[in-house]
């Protein structure tokens, strides 16, 4: 490693320890942000994940076709989780919804990895996926860790499961063919129960 000839030497940067006793422990450095080689490192590896935005707006748009609804308000309905509002496309919502959540979980091994790698540089993808390498769990809470050091620490506002995936609604419609830089969090939960509870209500009393 080359250093440079500081005139005044920048302070170590903070530890912060992530993980339990029972999962492990790491002590990792905190930048306060994701560095240069790091979001190199992350782009090239999320390449070839698909965004699931992009899958909204073409089944929003056949969806829309066939039902006379409005393209924006079939979107909102996918990226928002609302299954009653598709209660004739309920295969499409459910193939939708495991498209977020593998699209999450490939995305936190990448931010993981990127992570880990500030103490072991060899590390690849392949140890972060290894369960009898690292716990599943402290995968979880290195990206976790990832994910502030991506906002700078910032306490995050308050905002709607619409508003994590489909912020920029607008601008994806418009744009069918462009690539997500965001990080797409897991909205795909309770997939099983909200489709339960689109089955009794359509079910005749």
């Amino acid at each position: 490693m080359i250093k440079l000839p500081f005139k005044t030497s920048p302070k170590e940067f903070e530890k912060v320890v992530v993980g339990n006793a029972e999962i492990g422990e790491l002590e990792l450095p905190k930048y306060g942000d994701i560095s240069p080689n790091e979001r190199i490192f992350m782009k090239q590896e999320t390449a070839n994940i698909s965004d699931p935005r992009n899958t909204a707006v073409k089944l929003a748009r056949t969806i829309a076709t066939k039902s006379n609804q409005r393209m924006i308000d079939v979107y909102n309905a996918f990226v928002s989780g609302d299954s009653k509002s598709l209660g004739d496309y309920l295969e499409e919502f459910v193939q939708f919804q495991d498209l977020l959540e593998e699209s999450s979980k490939q995305r936190n091994l990448v931010l993981a990895t990127a992570i880990i790698k500030r103490l072991v540089p060899d590390w690849e993808l392949e140890n972060t996926g290894d369960a009898n390498q690292i716990h599943p769990q402290l995968v979880q809470a290195v990206a976790d860790f990832g994910r502030k050091e991506e906002s700078g620490w910032q306490e995050p506002e308050a905002v709607s499961e619409e508003e994590q995936l489909g912020n920029s609604t607008t601008n994806t419609l418009v744009q069918t063919g462009a690539k997500s830089t965001g990080d797409v969090e897991d909205t795909g939960r309770k997939k099983k129960d909200s489709v339960a509870a689109t089955s009794e209500t359509s079910q005749p009393g």
